[in-house]
């Protein structure tokens, strides 16, 4: 390595983490660190799913042939049948939508998208396990910031990237530093409002449990015809319910997730830890399923020992940086997994913070001008859409205008169906008729044209 402009510590080692860290790979003048809580990169995990919005980024990455070999449909332009949807909280359920869009959705186990990022990171990269952030500490006037972590070990770099999920140490901190300058400055409700903000972790109600089925364990029902292998992912949904289900694993796995609604409990605080392994039975104390139609009673015998998730998200801050820190991610914007864009997201923030930290107008003195601009534009756009995803999980629970899909007449339940269908369809749109490029075209024009 040459000469080094400034130095990066990534705080966090999973997929926001790792993708930023691949994106940096291209500035050699850059000196990257990554500081990882876990001893070692977790080969277990669930699966994910990438609309092509996130997709091309990782095309502009050059990861796209890596991970096509990885991924359990083929990337494509044309149009691709996305999504399915049922209902199935009745023994004849039927599919009262189906969407379509410009490229599928493309499905992954979680352990091996990880592990072809780690792998594509620069050989200068250095990755550090076994480091946990307890806090960090930087002069308001500019100067190094000052890591601290758990095991009494300390750190340096000049910008800090906050990739360290949902119960994010580097977010409290950054609010708690927004609110010392707000105090400083004697605007007292800015600092009330900022401290307020380090809570801003809320439990939505709902749980999920995952689980992976190999595919070899369901021969017997396929051969009977008693279960149909998805090719396409597919939802069931039911008051309060829903299942969905998609191949991983370059089809070898099936991904199963069961999500139950607690509405009276949303923003309540959650009891227990946020994710275990639970006992395959509690899934039939959430509804005994008898009513609901027999093929996702089939897929419900082959879940073993599944992991219960509580599903917290981030509510909109007021802001991603403070000084030379930077959120991104779930960090930053962590919200319900129903669009299936969370770690697209934290793809495209990792993607577009890294080209403006390696444009070469941005050096040490002008780096509050590059994070101001990643904040300005990717803050309203991420909570846009996190406010999108959040509004589908209403939805799949068929919670929607009001209506009662339990004791509606038939026609009247399939006309609403109709209406929630188009409704969940244009707000998911996005995914595949826009490109983060458009957004990051604009932040490079600010950034040149900013005086030095």
């Amino acid at each position: 390595m040459g000469v080094v402009k400034f130095r990066v510590a990534i705080c966090g080692g999973g997929i926001g983490g790792l993708a930023h860290a691949c994106a940096l790979a291209k500035f050699p003048d850059i000196s990257v660190n990554i500081y990882e809580s876990a001893s070692k990169f977790s080969p277990f995990g669930a699966g994910i799913g990438l609309w092509p919005r996130a997709w091309n980024v990782l095309c502009a990455l050059g990861l796209d042939e890596e991970m096509a070999k990885i991924t359990s449909a083929s990337p494509m332009d044309g149009t691709a049948h996305s999504f399915s949807f049922r209902k199935s909280d009745q023994s004849n359920g039927f599919t009262f939508g189906n969407m379509f869009s410009r490229g599928p959705m493309l499905t992954f186990h979680r352990a091996q998208f990880q592990q072809v990022l780690a792998q594509h990171v620069s050989p200068s990269c250095r990755i550090h396990h076994s480091k946990r952030l307890k806090s960090y500490s930087q002069d308001r006037y500019g100067g190094p910031i000052h890591l601290s972590f758990e095991d009494g070990t300390h750190g340096i770099c000049d910008v800090l990237v906050g990739c360290d999920g949902i119960k994010s140490v580097v977010r409290n901190c950054l609010l708690r530093e927004q609110a010392e300058i707000a105090r400083d400055n004697g605007h007292l409700k800015d600092e009330r409002d900022l401290l307020a903000c380090t809570d801003y972790v809320s439990w939505v109600g709902s749980v999920a449990y995952r689980a992976l089925i190999p595919v070899e364990r369901l021969k017997e029902d396929c051969d009977k015809g008693l279960l149909v292998l998805p090719t396409t992912p597919t939802m069931y949904v039911g008051t309060n319910v829903h299942l969905i289900i998609y191949p991983v694993s370059q089809g070898k796995t099936v991904n199963l997730a069961l999500f139950h609604l607690q509405p009276e409990l949303q923003d309540m605080p959650y009891r227990g830890p946020w994710s275990k392994e639970v006992d395959e039975a509690e899934l039939f104390n959430i509804t005994r399923f008898e009513s609901w139609e027999p093929q996702v009673k089939r897929w419900l015998k082959y879940v073993r020992r599944p992991t219960k998730w509580a599903i917290h998200r981030v509510k909109p801050l007021p802001t991603f940086i403070s000084g030379n820190v930077v959120l991104l991610g779930d960090a930053a914007h962590a919200c319900s997994p129903h669009q299936g864009t969370g770690a697209g997201q934290a793809i495209e923030d990792a993607y577009f913070l890294a080209e403006l930290l390696g444009h070469s107008r941005t050096t040490l003195e002008t780096l509050p001008r590059a994070l101001q601009i990643y904040d300005n534009i990717r803050r309203p756009w991420t909570q846009e859409t996190s406010a999108k995803s959040n509004a589908n999980s209403r939805y799949f629970m068929l919670h929607y205008d009001d209506f009662d899909f339990r004791n509606a007449d038939a026609a009247a339940v399939t006309a609403k169906l109709h209406e929630l269908t188009d409704l969940i369809i244009a707000d998911w749109k996005w995914c595949w008729t826009t490109t983060v490029g458009d957004s990051l075209k604009a932040a490079i024009q600010q950034l040149e044209g900013y005086n030095l």
